[in-house]
């Protein structure tokens, strides 16, 4: 704006030489009417050049703003993750507690199932526990958790032989999808490199597939656990060479089914069985053979009752059975079973071959008497009559 003022600066010092006095006064209001339009265009070109400066810093304060919005976005994603996390990590913690209070994998999957149900979405979950016999693995006990109702036929035990020969080679978690839509999801119980069990769920959703595995891996530490519980105490009631009961361990269940049994008005029967001319076979064949043939009597014995029944090696030679809720006569087919499948072994220890019996005495309550000193005095008095009698035969006491 200055060049075009100084412009018309000479131009008007021009005209006071050349121009008379009318037309000056003509040249001034041109001169002005110039000016005037210049200063609209300066105006004009500064208006638009802040209106450029305003919108270039509207545009960056809206850029900040979005920028803002979605720092804040990203800070609130970030805060519900943090409180996701934490709501995990305390029912992870809270779960943990309550496994580490029990010492039996019932009641440390009673614990489990609580957690399952409250924070999980399923129909049905299972824990396989199991052991390894002849070299193979199988499943020795099956524990179940029911979220959604099922039918009989869904609730019956699944043939766990496929996916315990799947995880023999690949102990790696397993998380399909059916043709149904329906999910299975499968994770192997590892104790220090140990194949112990199998944790299973149904129609879990792979959105929380990936927090059920951090519970499988703390219930198989828990699982470790009971493990080495199981191991000292089975150590403490069992006899190291039979596997049977310890007679100290087999008395005080004894006395619990003695009470049990007057309580509910039951009868029960209690066996005594001797091995017929051990110290013979002992002084033929020696130690290590007699201690074959005391284990394999005590596997038949314990083969030949039922899971309920309780076995114990009484001492020496000699085993004593109690068969919960049976009678005289189903005592006697019971005692006979053992009798004859004794006899009808083949005993094989080292390079020897023989064949042994057995000589049974039973006693049954409240029948021979109330007490269980009463009862054993009665079921060894019958096993003297057994042997007296030519030994291989079982006797019913007759008081």
């Amino acid at each position: 704006m200055t060049t075009y003022l100084l412009i018309y600066g000479m131009l008007l010092a021009a005209l006071f030489h050349i121009v008379p006095a009318g037309g000056l006064f003509f040249a001034v209001s041109v001169f002005l009417a110039g000016s005037v339009a210049v200063g609209l265009i300066e105006y004009r070109e500064g208006i638009e050049s802040l209106k450029t400066d305003l919108d270039s810093q509207i545009e960056k304060a809206d850029n900040e703003k979005r920028r803002l919005a979605g720092d804040i976005k990203n800070s609130d994603d970030y805060i519900t993750e943090l409180r996701n996390r934490e709501t995990v990590i305390v029912s992870l913690y809270e779960i943990t507690r309550s496994m580490s209070r029990e010492l039996t994998f019932n009641e440390i999957f009673k614990a489990l199932s609580v957690f399952l149900k409250e924070n999980f979405i399923f129909r049905k979950s299972s824990l396989i526990i199991l052991r390894e016999e002849d070299g193979t693995v199988k499943a020795d006990k099956v524990y179940k958790v029911f979220k959604e109702p099922w039918g009989k036929e869904e609730d019956k035990d699944d043939d766990y032989d496929d996916i315990i020969k799947t995880f023999s080679k690949d102990r790696k978690e397993i998380y399909i999808t059916r043709d149904d839509g329906s999910t299975y999801a499968a994770i192997p119980l590892l104790s220090e490199n140990r194949f112990v069990g199998i944790l299973t769920i149904d129609n879990l959703s792979k959105v929380d597939f990936d927090r059920f595995l951090i519970v499988a891996m703390q219930f198989a530490l828990e699982i470790k656990k009971v493990l080495l519980y199981e191991t000292v105490e089975e150590l403490a009631i069992t006899d190291g060479l039979t596997g049977l009961y310890t007679r100290r361990y087999f008395f005080e269940r004894f006395d619990e089914e003695l009470q049990r049994s007057r309580r509910h008005g039951f009868k029960f029967s209690f066996l005594m069985i001797d091995i017929d001319d051990f110290k013979g076979c002992n002084d033929t064949y020696g130690h290590l053979v007699g201690d074959v043939v005391l284990k394999e009597t005590a596997h038949i014995a314990k083969g030949s009752t039922r899971e309920i029944d309780l076995a114990a090696r009484y001492g020496g030679e000699e085993f004593s059975i109690i068969l919960p809720e049976t009678d005289k006569a189903g005592s006697m087919l019971v005692a006979e079973r053992i009798r004859k499948r004794i006899e009808e072994n083949i005993f094989k220890a080292y390079d020897e071959k023989l064949k042994i019996t057995v000589s049974i005495g039973l006693a049954v309550y409240p029948d021979d008497s109330e007490k269980v000193s009463g009862l054993v005095e009665a079921a060894d008095k019958a096993l003297y009559a057994a042997k007296s009698s030519g030994k291989n035969i079982v006797c019913e006491y007759k008081g």
